[in-house]
């Protein structure tokens, strides 16, 4: 069992960094403060001319795919920790813990886009469904994931008269009129400002990451995806991918003949605003629900059949390196967009259209892979990574590789 097991560890950790790909190209929209811009502004950049061909691309093959990806992979994982018996359930809510506060810190005090806090909240649910069988399990995380659909159509059908989000809605509008200017107009000017506008902007940009989150239906999909993950890993589809290749491909093209055309129609139906705002919400909700978890799964079972061949195998494995440090990967992403994007660093957010920042975030990714890969030559864990396993085991690991 020893070499399918490296080959599950290798092949999981080139979905990572595949998935840090999407990630970083999705997140600097808001890292560059783009997506705060008014349609004027943005007509105005240099380069704004490809933006419609580029925002199609992205909402049909990008947003919200790849967090997807990392949401299931987050689910295989506790199926590792699963199996390792109650010892290993409570070392998973140790990591879980420490994640959350990781989480928060990023959250609160570096970038309102922060997904590790939500992930440690519902990975703390976790363990609540580890009782289910299998077919429980996967018509549950059905259930989660199209849930937005069941919540619009009744705001639809009760014309608005119910509204869940509605009083998170107030609550950030309140926040607001306690500052005297809107969350928007607090990232807008960190172009031109320092620490304390970085840091008064965040004071607020946690609240309108909270509401974005329910607005979007986040948390459902995510605990979906978590679940779907720990069945994957109860079948062990990853540990010999030859042995499950034609489920893999049966999903695979689902997934892809499912996702594709949803995914065409959420994008069209962004660009159609001439329905009434319920109805076009509904569209919205139900296309993204039927679109972006199908390709993710696509995406991801597409990978694995393609590492089955020896010449993509060695093509992935150079996105190994990069996952093993997901973490860290995933926090210098947004550590660098400050440092090109704030007054602390060059201050280039507002200026950049969406090819500007998506061929920035394209060398930020190529940077990553290389240094990925020279950093584990010598070390055994990234450096966020060797800090959560240490106080995840209580114990200082051992960070240099022996000779």
């Amino acid at each position: 069992m020893s070499a399918p097991i490296a080959e599950r560890t290798q092949l999981l950790d080139a979905l990572r960094g595949f998935a840090l790909f999407g990630v970083v190209w999705s997140n600097y929209a808001g890292l560059s403060l783009w997506m705060f811009l008014s349609p004027e502004a943005r007509a105005g950049l240099p380069g704004s001319f490809l933006d419609m061909p580029l925002e199609a691309f992205h909402t049909i093959l990008i947003d919200g795919k790849f967090y997807s990806i990392f949401s299931l992979l987050f689910g295989i994982g506790f199926g590792f920790f699963l199996a390792k018996g109650n010892d290993g359930l409570w070392r998973f809510y140790r990591r879980m813990f420490i994640l959350l506060i990781i989480g928060w810190l990023h959250l609160r005090y570096v970038w309102a886009g922060d997904i590790l806090f939500l992930y440690a909240v519902l990975g703390l649910l976790l363990p609540l469904f580890r009782g289910l069988g299998d077919r429980a399990l996967l018509i549950t995380a059905a259930a989660l994931i199209l849930s937005p659909i069941a919540i619009d159509a009744a705001v639809v059908l009760t014309h608005a008269r119910f509204d869940p989000v509605e009083p998170f809605v107030r609550w950030m509008e309140a926040s607001d009129a306690s500052h005297g200017n809107s969350t928007v107009e607090a990232f807008l000017v960190l172009p031109d400002s320092g620490w304390k506008e970085l840091m008064h902007a965040n004071e607020r940009g946690w609240i309108f990451r909270f509401v974005h989150l329910i607005e979007s239906n986040r948390l459902p999909k995510v605990l979906g995806l978590f679940l779907i993950g720990l069945w994957v890993s109860r079948r062990k589809l990853f540990v010999d991918v030859s042995a499950h290749a034609s489920l893999l491909e049966r999903v695979c093209i689902a997934g892809f003949a499912l996702g594709l055309p949803f995914s065409v129609l959420m994008w069209w139906a962004e660009g159609n605003v001439g329905y009434p705002p319920e109805a076009s919400s509904l569209i919205h909700t139900a296309s993204y629900a039927l679109s972006v978890v199908p390709l993710a799964i696509a995406f991801a079972s597409g990978s694995a059949l393609l590492w089955r061949n020896s010449a993509w195998q060695r093509r992935l494995l150079v996105l190994a390196p990069m996952g093993r440090m997901a973490l860290t990967n995933y926090l210098m992403q947004t550590i660098i967009a400050l440092a090109l994007f704030t007054g602390v660093g060059l201050g280039w957010g507002t200026r950049v259209s969406v090819v500007s920042f998506e061929a920035l975030s394209l060398g930020v990714f190529i940077l990553q892979v290389l240094w990925s890969r020279w950093w584990l030559a010598h070390f055994q864990y990234g450096p966020f990574e060797w800090a959560w396993r240490s106080l995840t085991y209580g114990r200082v690991m051992t960070m240099r590789k022996q000779a």
